[in-house]
């Protein structure tokens, strides 16, 4: 194998192995949640964290399904926006433990926020939402495109 045929072929596996982590990268970044430590907790900054999201589509609507364990239903807000879907809230959760002689505490505080890009328009009208054992469900109807209407056929 000569030296030029090996440069090619070291040149188109970065090619693939960059277009690889594009794909992977885009993917990922819709798959943060901003989370902001809130006043009076750690200020190191902003901070990511993963809220894992399913988006499925039925005929007449759009259904989001998001993990977020350790919430109260009264500490999240949600918003929809073009299409797509703002989830937002407040985490905040206390933990202590005893093992052995030692006493372990485990706390976590602050805002987070997480958009979910929808595949087609919704409206917020006639929405429904659920939060159950760490799973927010939401239930998006689709907006019907404008003009369009269902016709009934009768028999005549």
């Amino acid at each position: 194998m000569d030296l030029d045929r090996l440069k090619q072929d070291v040149g188109h596996t970065w090619k693939w192995l960059a277009e690889g982590w594009r794909h992977i990268s885009d993917r990922a970044t819709n798959a943060l949640t901003y989370f902001t430590p809130g006043q009076g907790e750690q200020e190191d900054g902003i901070r990511w964290g993963l809220l894992a999201v399913d988006v499925s589509e039925q005929p007449e609507s759009i259904r989001v399904q998001l993990e977020a364990p350790g919430l109260d239903k009264d500490d999240i807000d949600i918003d929809v926006q073009g299409r797509q879907l703002i989830v937002a809230g407040r985490k905040s959760y206390e933990s202590e433990r005893t093992e052995g002689s030692m006493v372990i505490s485990e706390r976590a505080f602050g805002h987070f926020q997480r958009v979910v890009p929808l595949p087609d328009q919704v409206t917020a009208e006639n929405a429904k939402a659920s939060y159950r054992k760490g799973v927010l469900s939401i239930e998006l109807p689709r907006v019907a495109p404008p003009g369009s209407r269902k016709i009934t056929i009768t028999a005549g």
